[in-house]
């Protein structure tokens, strides 16, 4: 054999016992510390470092000082994202030994109390958030006449019809600046279906069922751009968006 082929191998399986050793040691050594980061995504920021450290500290104990190998971090992010408020979980040890939390907080758009009194949050995801003891998130209310409590992290569809078109609603005030600004909360009755309640003034916006609800939002948007400004909101009490190509305002 050519003998700088022979070196070169040489020096090839030097390298590879190296690396194999270093790895083995590494794997070995502790876990230095744990570093986590919240991404918000603009929304009230719910979860703290701390509701992250007593999650993972309640399913797999301390993991600060385990060795790393002992660390299984798809374990974790799979354990994490099963828990409230967290949308998405990326885990990993560095080189340096710090175990890294890479976390998304959920983004609730709807609080909904039901007639039982039960409370929780829809995420703009559709999946179900529990409230969080100690902080609650500026978002559209939700109550009236809803039954039914769907589990926690479940994904809202047609099996709770009520709560996807309030979830179809509040994702078309959201997409509004104005409407966004104006609706405080949503009211629904078998009877009357759906109301919108405003954050300023006293009078109630009927919506009835989700039937062209980008129409009648829209209608919605002009009457606060162009109507409300020229005669204000005070002199009515009832702002009925059922009719076809019209607005009906009922004076107070």
């Amino acid at each position: 054999m050519n003998r700088n082929l022979l070196k070169f191998l040489l020096i090839l399986l030097a390298i590879a016992f190296i690396v194999v050793l270093a790895n083995i040691t590494m794997r070995n050594l502790p876990v230095s510390d744990c570093k986590v980061k919240i991404e918000y995504r603009g929304c009230d920021e719910l979860l703290e470092e701390r509701d992250i450290a007593k999650m993972v500290q309640k399913k797999f104990g301390r993991v600060k000082g385990k060795k790393r190998k002992e660390v299984h971090c798809e374990m974790i992010e799979e354990y994490l994202v099963q828990q409230n408020l967290i949308s998405m979980a990326n885990v990993y040890l560095s080189l340096n030994g710090d175990l890294n939390f890479e976390i998304t907080q959920s983004n609730p758009i709807v609080r909904i109390s039901n007639s039982n009194g039960e409370q929780f949050y829809l995420d703009s995801d559709k999946f179900v958030c529990e409230l969080k003891n100690g902080k609650a998130a500026n978002v559209i209310v939700a109550s009236g006449e809803l039954t039914g409590r769907p589990k926690i992290k479940q994904q809202i569809d047609t099996t709770f019809i009520v709560y996807n078109e309030i979830f179809e609603i509040v994702n078309q005030i959201n997409q509004d600046e104005i409407l966004r600004n104006q609706i405080d909360q949503i009211y629904y009755s078998k009877k009357d279906k759906f109301q919108l309640i405003p954050k300023v003034g006293d009078y109630v916006i009927l919506l009835g069922d989700t039937d062209s609800l980008k129409e009648k939002l829209k209608k919605l948007h002009h009457l606060y751009k162009d109507g409300f400004t020229k005669h204000g909101w005070d002199n009515y009490s009832l702002v009925n968006l059922t009719f076809d190509n019209q607005v009906v305002c009922t004076r107070k």
